[in-house]
Order: C-alpha cells, then structure tokens, then sequence
C-alpha cells in the first residue's frame, strides 16, 4: 500500500447526516501530470463549519472549485442536495440545480470596481434569476445587513477597506441563496484583526442561517474555536479528517502536528 493510500484508510473520519449536503466521491484532478486530488471523498453536513488546512498545492483549494464547478475533474462524482451534478467527472443534467446551492468566496474578492456595492450583488440575481429590480434590492440589503454592511449599500467597492470588500463578497455570495459557502484563503491578505472579524461574519451565519461553510486557510485560531470540523490535505488527498481538538491536542499524525507547529510559529 502506498503512503497516501495508508494515509487515506486510517483518516480519522468524522460522521456526517446520512444525507449530506454536499457528497464528492474519488474526485481526481491532476496538472501538468502531477495529482492534486487523488481520488478524494469528501462529504458537507448541513450548518458545519468545516476547516480545510495543507501545505500549498496539497489539493485544498481545487477540491472547492471542483465542487463549484470552476475545475473540470477528470473522474468522481459530484452530489448537491441528494441530486447527483457530476458523474465521472462530467456534469449531469441536474448541474445547474446544484451549482445554484453553492456560493464561492475568493481572497480577491473580485468585485467589480465601476459598480456600487448595490450593482455588485444584484447583478447575478437579476441576470441568472431573472429576479426584478427590486426584488433583488431587497434581497441585497438583507444580505448586506447580515454581514454588517447594509450602510454601504451606495458605496463604490474602490471606497472601501480590504476587510469591508470581503464581507460584500460574502454577501454577493449569500444573494443567490447557496446552502454551502465554499471561502478559499478569504482572510489571508487581511490585518489579523480585520479577518478575525471577517471571519466572525462567518461563524455568526452559521449559527443563525444555518449555512454550512467550507474555508480553506492557515487561521489555527478560527480552526480551534468556530470549526466543527477540521481536514488536513496531503499529497492530494485527505489524510486527517477529525474534530479540532482532536487535531490540536491529541493529534497521532506526524505530518498533521508539524504543519500546525509550523503555521502556530508563523
């Protein structure tokens, strides 16, 4: 048996509702002939804050945009809401139907800089929704208010700071109403203070939305306190697949607690 195959079998895995929200099994991308993941399975519970962490090009952030639908697997099947939207690595006729329940969250936070906040969140409503002008205006000013920022409704995304760029791409996310909000490294050109509270944003959604959110990053301190859930990613795939107590102080795997020792000295 191979290392990352051993690796896989003993992963200390965490149980998930028997119908999870989001269900990846043997997901497989490479680049360039290199693995990035490896026949990964990877499950979303409703409500759960899961905390993916890794070393840089371990898989972390392709197995998000695989399940978005930015990164084309080349095998594995991808099922949202019990509807299955990729089969062998090929989208479904039920694709569309899932990709609506999944939101995406960047560390650039791609916002357009010729528009309003306001533009910036309705413009996929209306486009992709068909919702009408008003309808999608009320929905953003709910979706601001959520993240703290329903003053700055008029605001042009160039007026803003790094951190209040962030939460209206959380709420750009939370218009097209996702069960699941994928962040990948959301927090990791913000001051320290500024994503502790970007990241509060997060955790507040969950508990009182229920959204289950998936983040990728190097915050140990978020990963202890707010996470329901932690996965370490090695060599493309999932080696460590536990609670973050667990992880940080009764961790039994060698590669887990030097990534965390290294990251916590950083």
């Amino acid at each position: 048996m191979s290392q990352a195959a051993e690796l896989n079998s003993h992963a200390d895995v965490v149980g998930n509702n028997d119908v999870p929200l989001v269900r990846a099994t043997n997901l497989c991308k490479s680049f360039h002939d290199r693995k990035v993941l490896d026949g990964v399975d990877f499950d979303v519970a409703a409500g759960q804050v899961s905390v993916i962490i890794g070393k840089s090009g371990s898989g972390k952030s392709t197995l998000l945009r695989a399940i978005a639908g930015l990164e084309e697997p080349e095998d594995g099947d991808v099922t949202i809401d019990g509807k299955l939207v990729r089969s062998g690595g090929e989208r479904t006729a039920d694709w569309n139907h899932g990709a609506a329940r999944v939101g995406m969250v960047f560390q650039s936070y791609t916002l357009w800089p010729h528009m309003n906040v306001l533009d910036n969140l309705t413009l996929a409503p209306r486009k992709i929704l068909g919702l009408s002008a008003s309808e999608a205006e009320a929905r953003a000013e709910k979706a601001l208010a959520e993240v703290g920022m329903a003053h700055h409704i008029r605001s042009r995304s160039t007026q803003l700071s790094g951190g209040e760029r962030q939460r209206v791409a959380i709420a750009r996310a939370l218009m097209m109403r996702p069960a699941v909000l994928l962040c990948d490294e959301i927090t990791s050109a913000l001051d320290p203070p500024v994503a502790a509270e970007v990241l509060g944003v997060l955790a507040r959604l969950k508990e009182e939305e229920g959204l289950a959110v998936c983040l990728v990053t190097h915050d140990m301190a978020f990963a202890s306190k707010a996470a329901d859930r932690l996965v370490f990613f090695l060599n493309g795939r999932i080696a460590v697949d536990t609670s973050p107590d667990q992880a940080f102080n009764h961790c039994d795997n060698p590669e887990l607690k030097a990534f965390v020792d290294a990251v916590r000295i950083d």
